[in-house]
């Protein structure tokens, strides 16, 4: 999977590039920081039971893509569920963004840099 997250000084960058931007017809996703309300962290479970895939790949090693999920629209790219970063946003294209971080520590950091009241919360 082929997926970079830069943090800058108004917004989260999600770098999209190879199979990945291919399947889920996306180079680039920005988050600005007045956006997210909300960041969870740990690992994530994912409802094969109610997920409407929109565009990407799911597996059980992998999932890429934009999906529906209890009537929200979710962005998600990852191959480990146990090294999870999911933001929830506001007034964004997606409700959640659903990603894999080898480095969660050192972006939530970053993230709360920038947004020192948002909410923090393990999954």
């Amino acid at each position: 999977m082929s997926f970079q997250v830069v943090s800058n000084d108004n917004e989260l960058l999600l770098n999209i590039s190879g199979w990945t931007a291919a399947l889920t017809m996306r180079k680039e996703i920005k988050i600005p920081y007045t956006l997210i309300e909300e960041i969870r962290v740990g690992s994530y479970s994912f409802p094969w039971k109610t997920a409407i895939k929109r565009t990407g790949i799911t597996t059980s090693g992998q999932k890429a893509g934009i999906f529906i999920i209890e009537g929200k629209k979710y962005f998600m790219a990852y191959h480990n569920a146990n090294e999870i970063i999911m933001l929830r946003l506001k007034e964004h294209e997606f409700d959640y963004v659903v990603f894999e971080s080898g480095n969660k520590e050192q972006l939530v950091n970053d993230i709360k840099k920038h947004c020192p009241s948002i909410n923090i919360a393990q999954m």
